[in-house]
């Protein structure tokens, strides 16, 4: 018997997540030593963890397998939210999280406004949920009614949210979020970036018991190699959310480095002060060529669209130079450009680059 014969019928129609590749192989791929790149292609902290961070991991009990009710890690990070105990579930990166809320509903379809985090998707296409995606607004803001119409028609009872949006930068209306929260789905909210910008939506949940948010210590924790995240909801819908998740999901040492994230977050907070001023100049310097337009963000990258010019050739003509972004090229995001805030020297790099390319 042919061994395809065996797996899910529906294998080949499945799209690939595509990921980010690490630096030596892109070192590689581009002959350049990996202390030559400039990476600013996947939003990661260029700061990395904090000292304490890195020598709590170090010091984990590698031997012995993790706690799975997470009881200290849930502890610190209900004290770091300002939230319950339990009403927090932490899982392998936000990714995690998302695979588990869409394993608890097993809705039909699920409602993604776009351009969004191509994790919804994916994981919503493993569980055999019709993606359902709904164009954003020419400024990338909701289109209400239309999600609206979205969930209602499609019997999706699951949303989902980015907050502050990825690869576009910008916050959520909460008059509109709350418009949503009338839905009969959950409505979960990815708040990946939160620490860069924007206002948490957490306080919602008191009065929508159909709010999920989603926390991750990749971004201003430097911790994006451990892959730990973490959910935030009612109590009742974190304990479903625990019963289902795999038991020893967030591995001893990440759950040892978010923890000491959390104890030496003042400090830590100097560097997300630092990454969120070099966004702001980057932006800046990119409207000061005309032919980059960039957008708002609160995050900690700026999207850009590219005129007059072919962002794909832009984005290969920087990555020769050992300058990586990312590139899109969907009709959502046509000719755009995302560059993540870098240290201060990988700024003037993009620059001195961009500038060569103007001549």
């Amino acid at each position: 018997m042919p061994l395809r014969s065996l797996l899910r019928p529906d294998l080949d129609d499945l799209e690939e997540y595509t990921p980010v590749k690490p630096y030596d192989v892109l070192a590689a791929e581009i002959g350049l030593p990996v202390e030559l790149l400039v990476k600013l292609d996947a939003n990661e902290n260029p700061y990395g963890p904090h000292p304490a961070v890195r020598e709590a991991a170090a010091r984990a009990p590698l031997h012995i397998y993790p706690d799975p009710g997470q009881l200290r890690l849930r502890r610190a990070i209900a004290a770091y939210a300002n939230v319950e105990p339990d009403q927090v579930v932490a899982g392998t990166g936000a990714d995690d999280l998302i695979d588990i809320i869409i394993r608890l509903v097993a809705p039909p379809a699920v409602v993604i406004p776009t351009p969004a985090f191509g994790m919804y998707r994916f994981l919503a296409n493993i569980m055999r949920a019709r993606p359902v995606e709904v164009p954003r607004r020419p400024n990338f803001d909701l289109d209400v009614v239309a999600i609206r119409h979205a969930v209602q028609d499609s019997g999706a009872r699951l949303l989902f949210l980015t907050h502050p949006n990825n690869p576009t930068g910008n916050p959520l209306n909460l008059s509109e979020l709350e418009a949503l929260l009338a839905l009969d789905a959950i409505v979960v909210v990815d708040e990946a970036y939160i620490e860069f910008g924007g206002q948490t939506v957490v306080p919602l949940i008191a009065s929508h018991p159909n709010l999920v948010v989603l926390r991750t210590f990749s971004k201003w924790a430097g911790l994006a190699g451990l892959r730990v995240g973490y959910s935030i909801s009612t109590s009742e819908l974190a304990a479903h959310m625990m019963r289902i998740k795999q038991p020893y999901n967030v591995n001893a040492a990440a759950e040892a480095a978010a923890i000491a994230a959390i104890e030496h977050r003042a400090e830590i907070a100097e560097h997300i002060a630092a990454i969120v001023a070099e966004r702001d100049r980057l932006a800046r310097s990119l409207a000061g060529f005309g032919w980059i337009e960039p957008y708002p963000s609160v995050a900690n990258f700026v999207l850009a669209a590219v005129r007059g010019l072919s962002a794909r050739d832009l984005t290969a003509a920087l990555r020769s130079r050992g300058i990586l972004v990312r590139f899109y090229d969907r009709p959502d995001l046509r000719n755009c450009i995302r560059i993540s805030a870098g240290l201060p020297s990988d700024t003037d790099r993009l620059l001195n680059a961009l500038t060569e390319l103007s001549q």
